[in-house]
């Protein structure tokens, strides 16, 4: 299968600058069919983007932190309706502000951080009360500059220390939900975030390019990170979500947002969750984890244009609505996106799955994205 399609919207949108630069890997039954790639990984320098480009994955991180959460479900060891407080206690007695004042949350339930129901928020603007999650952040970051980083779970004690932005349960509310699952997985587990992905999923799957920092032997091959677009495109100035381009594993694993990867290798995790024989989820544990986790009142806020047409559920969205989400991929295909216009989908249907990477900062689910994955299916 040629995939011609595909392949004509990725020189298209690299023809006309819109991008710099991409990776595309698709699967079929488990197994890579098609990989295409264009333009530069270093405008400056010339480098050619490959399917073997390291990128800053971003959100795209959330998909392998979901599959953990779902791997320590299926083996009992993590009930999603259970409170929070009981896998970490500091979660005890949430509460969020309204007019000044202080109300009592119902706790916190796993299936809220895994559905973004949580009330835990990013750092922002405009929210009573986000005025603690920003000083959190700042600490971390300042942890991190002086070189001695807040670790995971102690970030998930810091973000207990403030207040939600909601009672909890009551909406979606995109936040850092996957960062705090990160600190229940170790605590389940008895070890480091990054060790339990190491040894239960990177490793059987020979994810061998996928980590929280990139070492020095393989810097050579880490994209630009680039804000924009065309002859002369510009870096960001500022470092999102506290992801700085290690060189070494980081105490802040962070499961919202920290993992590096290539279209290959991480093409490797949506090959299994695509294909019913992946030794990493039973396929029953997979169909659970592509089902809409949002009641009809949840969603409120859940108005992206990127998720019209979707439902969402354990840091995915899945499609339920071909036309409004204007896909041609089958109801039920699930995946994410990230900041840096890293895009996954899952087709279990088709056994088919989409890896498409980029490297432009605020990019998310691009216009690049959507075309490749409708012309893929127009390919098959």
């Amino acid at each position: 299968m040629k995939f011609a399609k595909a392949a004509s919207v990725m020189e298209h949108f690299i023809n006309t600058k819109e991008e710099n630069g991409a990776s595309l890997v698709v699967t079929r039954h488990g197994i890579p069919v098609f990989t295409k790639s264009s333009g530069c990984a270093d405008v400056e320098k010339g480098t050619p983007f490959t399917e073997d480009t390291i990128c800053r994955i971003y959100s795209c991180t959330k998909l392998a932190t979901g599959v953990a959460c779902m791997m320590l479900m299926e083996r009992g060891l993590l009930d999603v309706g259970e409170r929070l407080e009981v896998y970490l206690p500091e979660f005890e007695n949430p509460y969020f502000i309204r007019d000044g004042k202080k109300i009592q949350s119902p706790s916190i339930r796993i299936r809220d951080l895994l559905n973004m129901t949580s009330g835990i928020p990013y750092p922002g603007e405009g929210t009573e009360g986000i005025e603690g999650t920003n000083e959190l952040w700042y600490r971390l970051d300042q942890s991190i500059r002086d070189g001695n980083s807040m670790s995971t779970r102690g970030f998930a004690r810091g973000v207990a220390k403030n207040p939600l932005m909601f009672s909890a349960g009551d909406h979606w509310m995109y936040g850092a939900s996957a960062d705090v699952l990160g600190a229940v997985v170790e605590v389940i587990s008895g070890m480091p975030f990054a060790e339990f992905l190491e040894k239960e999923i990177f490793r059987p799957l020979g994810m061998t390019d996928t980590a929280f920092y990139v070492p020095k032997e393989k810097r050579d091959r880490l994209g630009v990170l680039y804000d924009s677009a065309g002859e002369n495109p510009t870096r960001p100035d500022q470092v999102n979500l506290c992801i700085y381009d290690f060189e070494e594993l980081p105490a802040f694993q962070s499961g919202g947002a920290g993992l590096f990867s290539t279209a290959r290798d991480y093409a490797k995790l949506g090959a299994v969750l695509s294909f019913g024989h992946s030794g990493i989820l039973n396929r029953r544990t997979v169909d659970f984890m592509r089902e809409n986790g949002l009641s009809p009142f949840q969603r409120t806020g859940f108005d992206w244009e990127s998720l019209w047409g979707y439902g969402y559920g354990n840091l995915v969205r899945c499609v339920e609505n071909r036309n409004l989400a204007g896909t041609l991929a089958t109801e039920g295909a699930f995946g994410w996106d990230g900041w840096t216009g890293t895009y996954v989908l899952v087709d279990p249907a088709e056994e088919l799955s989409i890896t498409l990477f980029l490297q432009r900062a605020n990019s998310g689910t691009t216009r690049m994205s959507r075309g490749v994955v409708n012309a893929v299916y127009g390919d098959l």
